[in-house]
């Protein structure tokens, strides 16, 4: 087994299920515009169509009160102009990504198999996309050495490590080895995203 995965086996380890990529901030939209727009109505005065449009505008400006929050799944309604980013800033964040959940590795089984998958040069080949949204987090933790932090991005079809010197010529993950992160993802989280895992 490569180093630093050969002296991990007393090492604490957590697993974090990570959000590859945010939404982007809608821009904000100018003074006086509608999410709505709006054609003339034939039969409406221009003053019954002004009242109709300034409605509109209201009812636009106070459409994020309309559903009470958490009653929708994120993402499931489009986003509306100048409505705020899906994840606040405050969120937690592990280098860079934010962390949806986490959890201690309790099951010492799982961890060996952890460890002797990313300790194994022939769980990595050179077939990997060229990007990189992390679903999957994985850190150890040994008071005798630095903290080794693991990524594993399952729509990119690689891994990363931060805190150590990559032992393998490559980090594409294997069909064998990509599966076995999924079921590892599966186990403590659930299935594996469809996008940004």
């Amino acid at each position: 087994m490569a180093p630093p995965f050969d002296a991990l086996g007393d090492a604490q380890a957590t697993v974090l299920k990570l959000q590859g990529q945010e939404m982007a901030a809608a821009a904000p939209m100018a003074p006086q515009a509608s999410p709505f727009p709006m054609l003339p109505i034939p039969g409406l005065t221009p003053e019954q169509q002004a009242q109709l449009q300034q409605g509109l505008q209201a009812l636009g400006q106070q459409a994020g009160g309309l559903i009470p929050p958490g009653l929708l799944p994120p993402g499931l309604l489009p986003t509306m102009p100048g409505a705020t980013p899906a994840v606040p800033a405050n969120q937690p964040r592990f280098n860079g990504f934010v962390i949806l959940a986490q959890q201690p590795l309790m099951d010492e089984e799982m961890k060996e198999e952890i460890l002797d998958l990313f300790g194994d040069a022939d769980s990595f080949s050179g077939n990997r996309g060229n990007c990189f949204t992390p679903g999957l987090g994985i850190v150890f933790q040994d008071p005798s050495m630095p903290a080794v932090e693991l990524m594993v991005s399952f729509s990119c079809n690689q891994a990363m490590g931060n805190g150590f010197r990559w032992p393998h010529d490559v980090n594409g993950l294997t069909p064998e080895s990509a599966n076995t992160l999924r079921l590892i993802h599966e186990r403590l989280f659930g299935p594996v995203a469809p996008q940004g895992a």
